[in-house]
């Protein structure tokens, strides 16, 4: 089945505009995010889900990574030259990338205890399942099993037709 393009519509598109002017007016502001924000970027493309766990996870902590130097950006004289020599200084590339790593670190952490977690409450409630088996077998006999063979109507065949087989 082929995916249907979704169209912005009106807020989209003022959306966009807006946008795009505002990172005009800001364009030294914007280069710096742009530079800084490539691994959240990534983790937004390579995300497969549809709520993009990883390209929030990651986009929080690069974005944390990317502030200290806008706001130095800022303090400093807001000027594409000043935002070259931001990014151009190697601490920056390394602290902003470096913060979207343990972007990446946190949500491979969460993953891995939610699934455990998980997988644990699975295994107990198999536990349970088996018990509450067991309990009904005891009450009801085999007949609730699930091991008996049965008619084209569910019911259980008599002892004497499967055991000639």
């Amino acid at each position: 089945m082929a995916k249907k393009k979704q169209k912005l519509g009106w807020r989209g598109n003022l959306l966009v505009v807006v946008s795009l002017i505002t990172a005009i007016v800001f364009l030294p502001t914007s280069f710096m995010l742009m530079i800084g924000m490539m691994p959240t970027f990534i983790a937004y493309f390579v995300d497969r889900g549809k709520v993009k766990v990883k390209a929030i996870t990651v986009g929080s902590m690069n974005m944390a990574g990317c502030l200290p130097f806008i706001f130095e950006l800022w303090a400093h004289g807001h000027t594409f030259p000043n935002a070259v020599n931001h990014i151009t200084e190697p601490r920056t590339i390394v602290v902003m990338y470096f913060a979207a790593a343990i972007g990446y670190m946190i949500e491979w952490a969460v993953i891995s205890i939610v699934g455990s977690i998980v997988l644990e409450k699975s295994k107990s409630r198999i536990v349970e399942i088996e018990k509450t088996h067991k309990q009904m077998e005891e009450q009801w006999g085999e007949e609730v099993s699930g091991r008996l063979p049965l008619d084209d109507y569910g019911f259980p065949l008599p002892q004497s037709e499967y055991d000639d087989e």
